[in-house]
């Protein structure tokens, strides 16, 4: 494929405790090398996570996305040739996980590796010498956005990402053969009973090997740590609100969130909702 969804990206005041619950509930394995004042990276032998301290004028949360593709010359040519309001710039040189950084036509942010003269360092070099497989894998990351049709057709047409169908009617997905890329539809309207949620990244999404199994799981790893124990979802009227758009929109089996309140979308080979 000429595109793979290589990592996702989640800012926060408290990053470290972050990547000790995605090692502690997913397995997510830390880079062989790392930065002592940088971002914590890990991942899941296919994509990366990005776990990025929060900096003046930066909100925290889930941020963004990022793609490895073959060569950067020809996103460019097609991004200008039908897509003039998309744009792609460098990024500073001391990230290790991608030299570009762009943005699709309603302003959603990725970042850009490519393998051709691949520099990639931490986690990414490491998944690029040797790939490894488990069972607990990112595999959706979903944005909510004004245009979800133009935007679906923009990741279509310029990385060449497929469509395919989820269980969530609202929206558009693409995959690169193993993650999933949701378009999903955003309006106010959206968003009666609750405040409103502005355009952008909306939450990841995790596989793992069986939704019994995992409950047991996190429930084991929350008790024994309470600090990494996933922030409740509903109890009042409006978190019920929210939890319910959240559980409309997604494609997993079960929904739930980070420490921080991300929500994390959990999919399994079991059928139908649990």
């Amino acid at each position: 494929m000429f595109a793979q969804i290589n990592h996702m990206a989640i800012i926060s005041p408290r990053y470290p405790l972050l990547g000790k619950f995605y090692e502690a509930m997913f397995g997510l394995k830390p880079s062989s090398k790392s930065r002592p004042a940088g971002a914590i990276t890990i991942g899941d032998g296919y994509a990366g996570l990005n776990l990025i301290p929060r900096r003046d004028g930066y909100l925290a949360g889930i941020d963004h996305f990022g793609m490895v593709v073959d060569e950067i010359a020809p996103v460019k040519e097609r991004m200008q040739r039908k897509f003039p309001k998309a744009n792609v710039v460098q990024r500073p040189s001391a990230r290790p996980f991608a030299a570009y950084s762009g943005h699709d036509p309603d302003g959603n942010v990725f970042d850009l590796a490519q393998r051709k003269g691949d520099t990639r360092k931490e986690i990414y070099a490491d998944i690029a010498a040797q790939t490894w497989a488990q069972d607990r894998y990112m595999n959706r990351f979903a944005i909510r956005t004004p245009n979800a049709e133009q935007v679906a057709e923009f990741y279509s047409e310029v990385f060449e990402l497929k469509p395919v169908n989820g269980r969530a009617a609202d929206g558009y997905h693409l995959t690169d053969g193993r993650v999933t890329l949701s378009i999903l539809k955003w309006s106010a309207d959206k968003f009666s009973g609750m405040s409103v949620k502005r355009p952008g990244p909306d939450h990841i999404g995790f596989h793992v090997e069986g939704l019994a199994a995992f409950k047991a799981h996190v429930a084991e790893m929350a008790g024994a740590n309470p600090f990494l124990a996933p922030m409740p979802l509903g109890g009042s009227p409006e978190s019920d609100t929210r939890r319910e758009l959240f559980r409309s929109s997604a494609n997993g089996e079960w929904q739930m969130a980070d420490p921080d309140g991300n929500w994390l979308d959990i999919s399994s080979d079991q059928e139908g909702r649990a």
